[in-house]
């Protein structure tokens, strides 16, 4: 009978030190298994991955905005064309009257009404001056606002298919974004996305804009 006691004894004496190592020994494992997971999760873990791209980049080679920009940059030279021939009459216009002028070939009446209408049409050039510049911009405006939205609607989709939880953006020089892993830059895909996206509405897109 004592034999048997000790047998049971030793049986729970055994039983309460392995809980007693399995107690104190948890709590260490479970606090690696979180680390681990968190490293996991800064990896790869849907609930926590995040990536970032650099919006100079995707401006300067997404060729929707590339494509916005050279029809943008061609308006400008019409601009510039038609105010440069604009302001050229009127400059042969003052000189030929200052010419004449020198030359006494001029009434002050005459002389009085050339400088009226010298002076209306360099108000209207300089009118005509404002008016393009303030149109261009507005313009250039609205196309950056255009690719901007083109690039966040495409980022909700990439986002979505990779499971990136957030996607934060940064410039060449600066940004909000001081230092990023470049494992985690993920421009260069996010561009040949948005590319081969807007490929196939290339041409419908051009004749629209």
């Amino acid at each position: 009978m004592k034999k048997t006691s000790l047998i049971i004894n030793g049986i729970l004496i055994i039983a309460v030190i392995v809980l007693f190592v399995l107690y104190f020994t948890h709590p260490k494992s479970s606090s690696q298994q979180t680390n681990l997971t968190a490293r996991a999760d800064t990896a790869g873990n849907p609930a926590l991955s995040i990536a970032y791209v650099n919006m100079d980049t995707l401006m300067a080679n997404y060729d929707f905005s590339v494509d916005l920009q050279e029809k943008l940059a061609k308006k400008q030279k019409v601009s510039e064309d038609k105010l440069t021939t604009r302001g050229q009459k009127w400059q042969n216009k003052v000189s030929e009257y200052q010419n004449n002028m020198k030359r006494g070939l001029v009434t002050r009446s005459e002389a009085q009404k050339i400088e009226q209408q010298l002076s209306q049409e360099q108000q209207e050039i300089l009118k005509l001056k404002d008016d393009l510049a303030s149109k261009l911009m507005e313009e250039q405006q609205v196309s950056t606002r255009k690719v901007l939205y083109s690039i966040t609607d495409y980022l909700n989709e990439f986002s979505k298919v990779h499971h990136y939880k957030y996607i934060l953006s940064t410039t060449t020089l600066g940004g909000t974004i001081l230092y990023g892993d470049k494992n985690l830059d993920v421009t260069q895909e996010v561009l040949e996305g948005l590319n081969k996206k807007y490929e196939s509405i290339r041409d419908s897109v051009l004749k629209a804009n």
